[in-house]
C-alpha cells in the first residue's frame, strides 16, 4: 500500500516490474498518482504480477523485502527505470542488490534475501491469485472497484479527472 489507508479513494494496480507498458504508465502518470497518495486523497494497493518470467519473480521478491523495510515504492520505481527487456535474464540478484543500494536498501537482511529467494514462493503464489482478479495484464487498475481503462490510465487529464471524481 502506498499513500493512507484512511484515504477516500482507492486504486488497486496490477503491475509487472518487467513490463515495459507499466514503465510507460509510471513515466506517464506516475506522479500523479504519487501526488493523490501524498496528498491524503488516494491510497494505492499494488498486486504484483510475475508472469513475465523468472525476471519478474526474482524483482517482486525484491520488491516484498522492499516492502518489509519501507521501499517497497521507491524500489518499485527503480526497478521500471532500470528494466531489463523481457526474459532476457536481467533482474539478477546482483541488478536488484544495486537497485536496492540505490535506495538505501543496505542491510544484510535484504541481500540474504535476495540470495535465498526469501519471498518467491509467496510471489508465485500470489501472481496466481492475481491472474483470477485480472486475467487481462498489465497494467490493470481499478478505482474504488470499477475498472479503469488503459485510455484513462495512461492520459494524466483523464486520470486525474477520474481521482477528484
Amino acid at each position: 500500500m502506498v499513500g493512507s489507508e484512511g484515504a477516500p479513494r482507492k486504486l488497486l494496480l496490477f503491475e509487472d516490474p518487467q513490463c515495459p507498458y507499466c514503465r510507460e504508465f509510471e513515466e506517464v502518470s506516475g506522479e500523479l498518482l504519487r501526488d493523490a497518495a501524498a496528498a491524503h486523497a488516494l491510497v494505492i494497493e499494488y498486486r504484483m504480477r510475475c508472469f513475465l518470467g523468472a525476471e519478474s519473480v526474482r524483482a517482486d521478491n525484491a520488491l516484498a523485502l522492499a516492502a518489509e523495510a519501507g521501499q517497497f515504492d521507491a524500489l518499485r520505481r527503480a526497478l521500471l527505470v532500470a528494466q531489463p527487456p523481457e526474459q532476457s535474464g536481467g533482474f539478477t540478484v546482483a541488478d536488484l542488490s544495486a537497485a536496492g543500494r540505490g535506495v538505501g536498501l543496505t542491510g544484510p537482511d535484504y541481500v540474504s534475501g535476495l540470495r535465498e529467494g526469501r519471498f518467491e514462493p509467496w510471489v508465485i503464489a500470489m501472481d496466481r491469485e492475481f491472474e483470477q482478479q485480472d486475467p487481462r495484464g498489465t497494467p490493470a487498475a481499478r478505482l474504488d472497484g470499477q475498472d479503469v481503462g488503459p485510455d484513462i490510465l495512461f492520459d494524466p487529464t483523464s486520470l486525474g479527472a477520474l481521482l477528484r471524481g
